[in-house]
This record gives structure tokens, C-alpha cells and sequence, in this order.
């Protein structure tokens, strides 16, 4: 397959792909109450025992400080985040997630697991492999990568 018809094909199938996982989930992800990337900010938090400053959730996300600090004040309001002041320094604001968040980002990825569990285990060992493999690959290039 050529790579523009392989592109062309790519744009075409990921969305259905996404929604199509979406429709066989409940969660607070699939009904639109958080975004994937708040959902990306619990799971940076939830290995994070202490939090971590607001620039450093920033700079992982690669977005402004100003940007980080909108994503956060809706995690906020549905308390599954909170924010405190570092002990060292007052000037440094720490995020840290709450058990509710916790709970949230834990119950998000074991319906992604489930849904994986059931759509791939139609698909053969060795395809799965594969597409394992192609994956991996594909992350590889992506954080090889300059950003734009």
C-alpha cells in the first residue's frame, strides 16, 4: 500500500476506530465529562505519590502554564485534583490528585482494558503481535520526533 492511500485510510479509520470503543464504555471519559487530555493529567498525577508542580504538569503536556492552569481548574471543580502549596517554597503551586480522581482514571482504563480484551481476542496471537509490534514502533517514531 502506497503511503498516501495508507494516510488517506489511517484519517479515515482512527476516528471510527475511537468512537467505536467509546459507544461500548461508561465512564466519565466516554460521557463527556472529562477530555482525554484531563484524562492524560490523572494518570501523569496518579504516578506522582506527592503531586507535582504546576510547570512541571506543563511541560509534560507541552502546553503553556496559563493552559495547564484551565485543564486543572475543571479537574478542580469535579474535585478530582487539589491543588496545595509546595512546604518549601509558597511560590510553587503542587497538584495532586484526589481518591475520587484516582478511582476515575483507574475505572476509565479497566473498561479500555476490557473493551481490548474482547475485540482482540478475535483477532489471532500473531496478528495481535503484530499490531503490538507496528504500535510500538509507531510510539517509538512519534517520541523520536521534534515537536512542532
Amino acid at each position: 500500500m502506497e503511503i498516501q492511500q495508507f494516510s488517506r485510510r489511517m484519517v479515515e479509520l482512527l476516528p471510527q476506530l475511537l468512537r467505536g470503543f467509546a459507544r461500548h464504555e461508561s465512564n466519565y471519559l466516554s460521557r463527556g465529562k472529562i477530555t482525554l487530555p484531563q484524562v492524560v493529567v490523572l494518570e501523569y498525577l496518579a504516578r506522582k505519590p506527592e503531586g507535582c508542580p504546576m510547570n512541571e504538569l506543563a511541560q509534560f503536556l507541552s502546553v503553556s502554564r496559563p493552559a495547564v492552569t484551565g485543564l486543572v481548574d475543571r479537574l478542580l471543580v469535579q474535585a478530582l485534583v487539589r491543588r496545595q502549596e509546595d512546604p518549601e517554597d509558597r511560590r510553587i503551586v503542587r497538584v495532586a490528585i484526589t481518591p475520587k480522581g484516582r478511582t476515575t482514571v483507574a475505572h476509565i482504563w479497566e473498561q479500555k482494558r476490557r473493551m481490548l480484551t474482547k475485540v482482540f481476542g478475535k483477532i489471532s496471537p500473531s496478528d495481535r503481535a503484530q499490531y503490538i509490534a507496528t504500535v510500538g514502533k509507531v510510539v517509538r517514531i512519534l517520541s523520536e520526533l521534534k515537536p512542532l
